[in-house]
């Protein structure tokens, strides 16, 4: 059992720094990706929150909600073809070990509920292109009941 994290953002850096496909020693960020290849970061994005309307018509969220966050790295980037594939292949690799996890049931404790999954929403793409470097990203969803 993973020990809470005080944030939802902590746990999943933490769980983020267990995968075995980040090169060792590489920072892990949250909100934050320098420029040099190969760190990582994780990313929140907008998620709307999931609300039904009690009986004194006020508005409450839902015990069922979601947090959509974006996994991200700068990589080796230009025209050498393999470069490029090996990038992606690290990726396909990252969406591997997310459902692995997933399926597992190794999923991060957070302090507001527990967590039902993690799945991939994107595939990965080149979110921003240098003359050497790119930032490669893939969406997740987090889904957990308060």
């Amino acid at each position: 059992m993973q020990q809470e994290s005080s944030s939802i953002a902590e746990a999943l850096h933490e769980w983020f720094r267990a995968c075995p496909l980040l090169k060792r020693g590489a920072k892990v960020g949250v909100d934050y990706l320098p420029d040099d290849p190969t760190e990582y970061a994780i990313y929140a994005t907008p998620t709307t929150i999931r609300t039904r309307e009690n009986v004194l018509g006020e508005e409450v969220p839902l015990d069922e909600q979601t947090q959509n966050f974006v996994f991200a790295s700068k990589e080796p980037f230009g025209a050498d073809i393999g470069q490029n594939l090996l990038n992606q292949q690290f990726y396909e690799g990252i969406i591997a070990w997310v459902l692995e996890q997933n399926a597992a049931r190794s999923l991060p404790a957070i302090p507001i509920g527990t967590v039902k999954s993690i799945v991939p929403t994107l595939t990965a793409f080149i979110a921003e292109a240098g003359s050497d470097t790119a930032k490669y990203q893939i969406q997740l969803k987090l889904t957990y009941r308060r």
